[in-house]
């Protein structure tokens, strides 16, 4: 009898940190840990129906509540919507679980879930689409190309004496990719307007401060009050700035978010099936992007 290796022994255990967190949580669950860029969403849909598929013929009863552990350094809107689109037609209620971070359009995913779970140490970000550089390889904060942009047409317009600047606009800054930056952050506002009042929001029926009654239009109108907050690069400064639990629940974006950390049992499952997979997958075996659920690891990149 051959004996098991470092490898199965890993995948096992996770295997099983899996579904203990799933059965604490109540649902199905699955890590992801990737850039929102393609084939993520591909590989995504995938995973999710064989989970589906595999609970069929385990005879397990149809779960209707998806727990997504999400860390990523964001990406594109467009990747998030498939995400979205594949979760909805599969689940009822999708709850988000991030136990590090989740920047730019990884905050507009957590942004879809009915509930958001975090602890002191997590954090979410501005929304700030990625960009290629100009060799098409690494991937640039797209708020700090338009913020530099309109930085160097003050400049023009204060300095009657502006050639260099001038010239250096002409040569440098792409108008397509400016417009692509620009349709990109209102596309990500577009999604928050769109599904924080569809889903995080539909249980809010009265207002904390006073009782009153929530309508239709005062969910919308909070919704696209936080999208503008987290939209507002000037605010952020930075691509990589982390915004904590205690600041997204604060008075001026006044989101609910529920602490995981005040669960030691939860908050222990977390933890350990987080950092094992990040020790595992993203350190032993390099893998920058991947989907760990029980029907398997699929790496993206």
């Amino acid at each position: 009898m051959e004996a098991i290796n470092v490898d199965q022994l890993s995948n096992s255990i996770l295997d099983q940190m899996n579904r203990d967190l799933a059965e604490k949580m109540d649902g199905d669950c699955v890590f992801i840990n990737c850039g929102m860029l393609a084939p993520l969403d591909d590989e995504f849909r995938v995973a999710i129906e064989k989970i589906k598929e595999s609970n069929s013929l385990l005879q397990r009863s149809e779960q209707k509540h998806l727990i997504v552990l999400l860390e990523t350094g964001g990406g594109y809107m467009e990747t998030v919507e498939r995400l979205v689109a594949v979760m909805r037609s599969h689940y009822e209620t999708v709850s988000f679980v991030i136990p590090n971070f989740a920047y730019s359009a990884g905050t507009v995913l957590a942004l879809s879930g009915d509930r958001i779970f975090m602890d002191y140490y997590s954090v979410l970000g501005p929304i700030d689409p990625q960009i290629r550089d100009s060799q098409g390889k690494e991937l640039l904060p797209g708020a700090g190309y338009l913020s530099k942009f309109n930085e160097l047409i003050k400049e023009v317009n204060d300095n009657q004496d502006a050639d260099a600047q001038l010239a250096f606009l002409v040569k440098n800054f792409d108008p397509a990719r400016l417009f692509h930056i620009e349709q990109s952050i209102n596309h990500g506002i577009s999604l928050i307007q769109e599904w924080l009042p569809k889903y995080k929001f539909k249980n809010w029926k009265k207002t904390a401060s006073k009782g009153k009654t929530v309508t239709k239009k005062m969910r919308v109108n909070r919704a696209t009050a936080i999208a503008k907050i987290l939209g507002n690069a000037e605010k952020w400064h930075s691509h990589g700035r982390g915004i904590p639990m205690s600041e997204l629940g604060g008075e001026e974006i006044k989101l609910e978010i529920e602490d995981f950390g005040s669960d030691p049992d939860l908050s222990s499952k977390i933890r350990n099936y987080h950092g094992l997979c990040v020790d595992f997958f993203t350190k032993k075996c390099g893998y920058n992007g991947y989907i760990h659920s029980t029907s398997g690891i699929r790496r993206i990149f």
